[in-house]
């Protein structure tokens, strides 16, 4: 656990593709597989708008700190509300995980509490 639990103060909702057969054919969806998960994103690198032809579209690679526990993996869809463990009432928003990378404490995190793992996100946002 990365300081203790008060510096996650960011929730996030987990959804990834699934498979399932319909009859003889497989298919996938996006299924929500964990909730309210406590996280922080701390490191904001957001784009301006950029203008194409048929939209605009908003841009960034954040990045989340979240416990090692938590199951996280490369394209997951995350809705992650700013504050949300802190009673914010703000609309989520939509990242996509790349890979997750742990770092682990030398003594099983016991003893400097920065046991986390840490993952890149991807917005990618038509403007409305």
């Amino acid at each position: 656990m990365l300081f203790d639990d008060d510096w996650y103060t960011d929730s996030m909702n987990i959804s990834r593709n699934v498979s399932f057969k319909v009859g003889n054919v497989d298919k996938k969806k996006r299924e929500e597989v964990y909730k309210d998960i406590p996280c922080r994103i701390y490191s904001a690198k957001r784009n301006g708008p950029s203008w194409k032809d048929t939209a605009a579209t908003a841009t960034a690679t954040d990045k989340v700190a979240c416990d090692v526990s938590v199951d996280l993996k490369p394209g997951d869809m995350l809705m992650i509300v700013r504050g949300g463990r802190l009673g914010s009432n703000r609309d989520p928003e939509r990242y996509f995980a790349g890979k997750p990378q742990p770092f682990y404490d030398p003594v099983g995190g016991v003893l400097s509490g920065l046991e986390h793992q840490e993952a890149v996100l991807l917005m990618d946002e038509v403007i409305k």
